[in-house]
Parts: structure tokens; sequence; C-alpha cells
């Protein structure tokens, strides 16, 4: 690795931190526990290769972290599609058959990679496979909410958006490597500060303060039963007084 590469990797890593601590200070971990537990690999991951680079710094390494990454992936565009039309029962089973046909039409993608397959084969034809299979399910969450327009929680919104747009980009370039053998080096460097950014959008949305309700808590609370009630985790905290002696 470059010393650039390493710097932007240390960014990355410190803004999946910040963005965690984000997540738990606001009290929205409950709103994806999937995507929790992918920020915290993306940490431990990214801080395994950085530190010990001697160690893990490898092909087997790179295959077994993105495996996880795709894994976390795939259950975040399920725990969404459950979270978000929870309340609408007619919407929730056009989600479920979606998601269905999706991940089957992914796994069958996958079928024609040999098991014998290189680090090579694996990011010129695997990746570029699952991560369509990913833009697929994204994608057809994120039509599923615009058809029956069920209200979005600004946080689940910034997941979608930050995956569908990281995503298309990624397996478009992928999918050029496959053609165009120069473009590996140019990918190389692009690639890292993409992620870099995509954690830097979620950094901020998980900071970001909860928004005006545009409907009455009652009702929000029906159609999104699994929302809490403004606040914090710690914000109890914040009312507590020094005693007087």
């Amino acid at each position: 690795m470059t010393t650039d590469q390493i710097l932007i990797a240390h960014l990355i890593k410190a803004l999946a931190l910040f963005a965690l601590v984000g997540i738990v200070w606001r009290g929205r971990a409950h709103l994806c526990w999937s995507f929790v537990a992918y920020l915290a690999t993306v940490v431990v991951c990214n801080s395994l290769f950085t530190f010990w680079p001697d160690r893990f710094l490898a092909d087997w390494f790179w295959i077994l972290q993105h495996g996880f990454y795709d894994a976390f992936k795939m259950g975040i565009a399920v725990e969404l599609g459950f979270r978000i039309f929870q309340a609408f029962p007619q919407a929730q089973a056009t989600a479920r058959r979606l998601l269905f046909m999706l991940l089957v039409a992914t796994s069958v993608a996958l079928i024609g990679i040999p098991v014998a397959a290189g680090v090579g084969d694996i990011v010129l034809e695997w990746q570029p496979r699952v991560l369509t299979g990913m833009l697929w399910l994204m994608n057809g969450l994120a039509l599923l909410i615009t058809w029956y327009r069920v209200p979005v929680h600004p946080y689940h919104k910034a997941i979608l958006l930050g995956f569908v747009s990281y995503l298309m980009v990624f397996t478009t370039v992928l999918t050029l490597l496959g053609h165009y053998d120069g473009l590996m080096r140019a990918f190389q460097s692009a690639e890292p500060a993409a992620y870099m950014l995509l954690m830097a959008f979620w950094t901020w949305s998980a900071w970001k303060p909860e928004p005006q309700l545009e409907a009455s808590p009652a009702v929000m609370q029906f159609l999104q039963p699994w929302r809490k009630q403004p606040g914090t985790p710690f914000a109890f905290m914040r009312s507590l007084k020094p005693r007087k002696v």
C-alpha cells in the first residue's frame, strides 16, 4: 500500500468509528442493527490490515473481508425492507417477494464462479455479480418506497442513498476493469477515496439532529412502530444536577 492509501484507510476507520458513536449517541442503533454490525466490521477489518499489514494485507483476507461486507449488505437490505414496510401489510408482502426473487437471482449469478478461482477472478467476475445483486436489492426497495409512498426515516434514507450511489459507480468500474486492464491502477487509487466520501456522508447522517415530525407522534408511532421517542440513550445524564452539600 502507498502512503496515500494508508492515510485514506486510517481516515475511513476514523469516520466509521465516529459514525458508530453518533448512531449510539443519537439513539439510532435500533433502526438498523445490520448497519451497525457492518460499520463495526469495517472498523475491525480496516484496523487489522492497516496495523498488521504483514499478516492481513493478503489475498485470503481481502476475500474474507469482502465476504463479510457482502453478507451484511444483504442483511441491511432485508432488515430495511422489514422495518420500512412494517405498518403496510400489502407493501410488505410485495417487498418480501421482491427481495426473495432478487436474492435467488443473485445466488444463481454466482454459481458460475469456479471454486478454485484466484483473487483476480474474484475481483473481475465474482465481485461485480455480487455488487449488481446488492444494487438490485437497494434499488428495488427504493422503487417500492416510491410506488407505495411510504414514509421513510431520514436515517434509512441515508443508508439507501449511500449504498445505491456507491454500488452503482463501483459496479460500473469493476465491469470496465474486465475489458480494460489499464484501469486497475486508477481503480486502486479512486475506490478508497470514494469509500471515504461514503463514510463521511454516513457520519454526517448519523450525527444529524432528529428532524421535525411531519405528522403527529401518534401517527408516526403507527407508521413506524420501531421508532423511539426523541432523545438519546444518554439524555438522562444532562438532567442530573450536582447535589448541594
